[in-house]
């Protein structure tokens, strides 16, 4: 028997039941029972149109479980997050012709509706040790029932295994076109370089790519495909690509879920942006096609790439009286300017000649890791020092930036025109380890080998001037003998003149 809980009531006789800031009895899970699994899927439906929080969706459970009636029922279990999830997922459940309930552990009971506002309490819990065939159990105001769990239906399955639901309207219609829309479209092996011909010679800005879903047995037939990722399509291919055969456009739902055009699914699949994570790519094809799932994001190729290129007759190649000239040069030479923003890291230093003597003294001062991390190159102008990571305790020459991998400027300066950095780095073709320093605005670039560059450590011991190998040997001294008896003091007598007939 259920029991109101009134305002500020604090003391519940139900575990796990404690109410919240608003006086409103919570516990933290959720219940929803249903009769049928179509009941099932129409709450999920519209809980997905109220846009739950993603905490809710991560955490569903679906299970399969039977009453002490032996009737066979589905519960969904899922976690009460703070605030109004409670009061939505118990309007979706009561919507779809089912019952919500809130606790933890095997006791739930009814969440609360018009006749008790800050929810239910128990009069006398059910015990466990007389109720003890029974995983959960259910208060609601017209009973209590017991129910074991007799199977999961995981989440995820249940909405891949949902099939599309057909729209009104021809396919055509619902192609998305004009600018700012995007529209996917799969194609058969044979049709897909034919399709991206099409495309180039009527101007269309599209992508290709060959995908190859993964086989769940051997003798699965998945075979591979072409994907096309079209954008901005002119409404005058809208019918070649609904209406021809082999051709199958999407529309992109998420970034990374695409659903058949004039389709959708039961499910509002925005509102489950949590559950498709990961760099793959999921596919929703109309019925009764299943789900194509790409654990992989596709690998994009332009359509004007993939066009074949075709050679000239030689009947066509007449001869053509060529005039000599040469085209005017299109030459922006890259300039050093100062930077008003903030440098990244500092990684290496442009040390002078003339300062080396302050390196070689700082070497002494410089702990460890230093000396293990940092690597020297010695060049004609200067001494380059590079780090690893960030270049630190070193406070004189110049200091350089990493404006691009590999290439390296002084800090507070940089690079103009301000081009991406991996173009930088794809232009100079610099190899692992090598780098290409600016040293100043006047100065042209030095290119660094990998080579060239040794760990400091390594310079030092090259470098030091005493060789264990070359040492010259310390002779051996004999010790000096002892002699058999000590030495005897003998004193003249003196008299009474001592100093007498001594001359200056």
């Amino acid at each position: 028997m259920l029991t109101p809980v009134g305002l500020g009531q604090s003391r519940l006789i139900l575990p796990g039941l404690v109410p919240d800031a608003r006086g409103v009895v919570a516990g933290r899970e959720l219940c929803a029972r249903f009769a049928t699994l179509d009941r099932l899927v129409w709450f999920f439906r519209l809980l997905s149109a109220d846009r739950p929080p993603d905490e809710l969706w991560l955490g569903v459970r679906v299970l399969h479980a039977r009453s002490a009636l032996g009737l066979r029922e589905v519960l969904v279990l899922m976690p009460n997050p703070p605030g109004q999830a409670a009061d939505t997922v118990a309007r979706a459940a009561r919507s779809a012709g089912g019952q919500c309930f809130t606790g933890s552990g095997r006791h739930y009971v009814q969440c609360r509706d018009s006749r008790a506002p800050f929810g239910y309490d128990v009069a006398v819990p059910v015990d466990d040790r007389s109720d003890g065939a029974s995983d959960l159990v259910l208060y609601a105001t017209d009973a209590t029932a017991g129910y074991r769990v007799e199977g999961e239906l995981p989440f995820d399955r249940l909405l891949l295994g949902l099939e599309l639901r057909r729209r009104p309207g021809s396919l055509a219609a619902s192609v998305p076109v004009g600018a700012g829309t995007m529209v996917y479209v799969t194609a058969r092996r044979g049709l897909g370089l034919r399709l991206g011909l099409h495309l180039d010679r009527a101007g269309v800005r599209a992508d290709a790519a060959l995908c190859e879903p993964a086989r769940r047995s051997s003798f699965d037939l998945a075979d591979a495909f072409w994907l096309l990722r079209i954008e901005e399509l002119p409404p005058r291919l809208a019918s070649l690509v609904a209406e021809t055969p082999g051709l199958l456009p999407y529309a992109p739902v998420l970034d990374r879920v695409l659903v058949a055009v004039g389709h959708e699914h039961p499910i509002h699949l925005e509102a489950c942006r949590a559950l498709f994570g990961g760099d793959g790519l999921t596919l929703f094809r109309p019925p009764p096609g299943p789900v194509i799932t790409l654990p992989a994001a596709p690998v994009w190729t332009a359509v004007g790439d993939l066009v074949p290129l075709r050679p000239p007759a030689l009947s066509d190649a007449a001869p053509v009286t060529a005039q000599p000239g040469t085209a005017p040069a299109f030459e922006v030479p890259l300039r050093l300017e100062r930077s008003t923003s903030r440098p990244t890291r500092v990684v290496g230093a442009w040390v002078p000649w003339a300062q080396v003597r302050w390196l070689r003294r700082l070497c002494y001062a410089l702990p460890p890791a230093a000396l293990r991390g940092y690597q020297a190159a010695l060049l004609e102008p200067a001494v380059l020092v590079v780090a690893a990571g960030e270049l630190t305790g070193l406070p004189f020459g110049q200091l350089l930036d990493e404006a691009a991998p590999g290439v390296l400027v002084p800090v507070g300066m940089r690079l103009t025109p301000q081009l991406a950095p991996e173009r930088l780095a794809q232009r100079w073709a610099l190899a692992e380890g090598s780098y290409l320093v600016f040293p100043a605005p006047d100065a042209p670039p030095l290119r660094v080998s990998a080579p060239q560059l040794e760990p400091l450590e390594r310079r030092i011991l090259s470098q030091a001037r005493l060789d264990p190998d070359r040492a010259p040997s310390a002779r051996r001294l004999f010790a000096p003998a002892e002699d058999a008896a000590p030495p005897d003091v003998v004193h003249d007598p003196l008299g009474p003149w001592p100093l007498w007939g001594i001359r200056k």
